[in-house]
């Protein structure tokens, strides 16, 4: 199928950018797939999404080694109506800008069987009120040190620790895998964290013990006074393991294969489920004003995939190597 671009784009460009809370939106594509947050490439392993937030992959091209983890993202559907959805998963292959998008997320927006949407997306706040959390990963110890943020309401920049009650601070790196670490460790039994946003928000979590697989609340979310330590639990290990949808090429009938890849936070076995997913893309050229979706359910975080929609055609599957979609 062909269709006329030369009109049909610039209105939904010029709109969409318009409708995404007054910020310059990214312009780029959308497909879904099963959805992952527990075994999704941003390690969220102890994290269930918010029932008011969806879910989503991004694109390798757009991941800047996890950085984006966390953060959320206001889309706007063809037809005009807009979601918001936390970053929790990659999109290896995908087109710039992409998006592939928890199912309860595309069906807001269009439906499963169209395939492939044009969007139009931007950075926003998470709206969260709740204390961000710190997750410590398995086998941390005073000779290595790793830790992840979760549940923070903006995306995380850095993340630096103290040994000496935040005279100094020690930097960590960003893992591809979305954990703060030093290979060395601080040689301490506790450190205190201090956590700044992408907008140069602070939280402190004070004495935060070098535990194993714990999770430590604080008393706080970014926006908010500094903050110490609230609570702390044992947690399930990092599970690792994405899904992913390969991209699409623009304005045109296109059919993507999912590629599951492993994660690097630690080796482990994965297999490559090829799917088919048409899509009959057709810009349009009126929208009426964008409503926010909210969801009366959380989104799925099983890490069993559903299969691709059920099509009124059978298209010819393509097949994908193991990091990058084939069209």
């Amino acid at each position: 199928m062909h269709f006329s671009s030369a009109l049909a784009m610039p209105v939904f460009l010029t709109l969409a950018n318009a409708a995404v809370l007054g910020k310059r939106a990214l312009s780029g594509q959308a497909t879904t797939y099963g959805g992952n947050v527990v075994g999704g490439a941003c390690s969220f392993s102890t994290y269930t999404l918010p029932s008011n937030i969806f879910g989503t992959a991004l694109s390798d091209s757009n991941w800047d080694t996890s950085a984006n983890c966390g953060a959320c993202v206001s889309v706007t559907g063809p037809d005009g109506n807009s979601i918001t959805a936390m970053i929790v998963d990659e999109c290896p292959g995908c087109g710039t800008n992409h998006l592939d998008l928890f199912p309860t997320a595309f069906t807001s927006l269009a439906s499963l069987s169209t395939g492939v949407i044009d969007v139009a997306w931007s950075y926003v706040d998470c709206p969260i009120t709740s204390p961000l959390q710190v997750h410590l990963k398995e086998g941390v110890s005073e000779y290595w040190f790793s830790m992840q943020v979760v549940n923070a309401n903006k995306a995380v920049s850095k993340l630096e620790v103290s040994t000496d009650s935040g005279s100094t601070w020690q930097s960590t790196t960003r893992m591809d895998y979305n954990f703060f670490e030093n290979s060395s460790g601080f040689g301490t039994a506790s450190v205190d964290v201090k956590i700044t946003s992408s907008a140069g928000d602070v939280v402190i979590v004070n004495n935060v013990a070098i535990t194993a697989g714990s999770v430590v609340t604080a008393a706080s979310n970014f926006g908010s006074s500094t903050s110490t330590a609230a609570s702390s639990s044992a947690v399930v290990a990092a599970v690792v393991a994405s899904s992913v949808v390969s991209s699409t090429t623009p304005i045109a009938a296109v059919s993507t294969s999912v590629v599951a890849t492993p994660s690097s936070v630690a080796p482990s076995a994965t297999s490559v489920a090829p799917v088919s997913t048409p899509a009959a893309i057709e810009a349009t050229s009126a929208y009426s004003a964008p409503t926010t979706i909210v969801p009366t359910a959380s989104p799925s975080t099983s890490s069993t995939y559903s299969s691709s929609p059920t099509l009124s055609f059978t298209p010819k599957p393509t097949y994908a190597d193991d990091d990058a979609c084939e069209w």
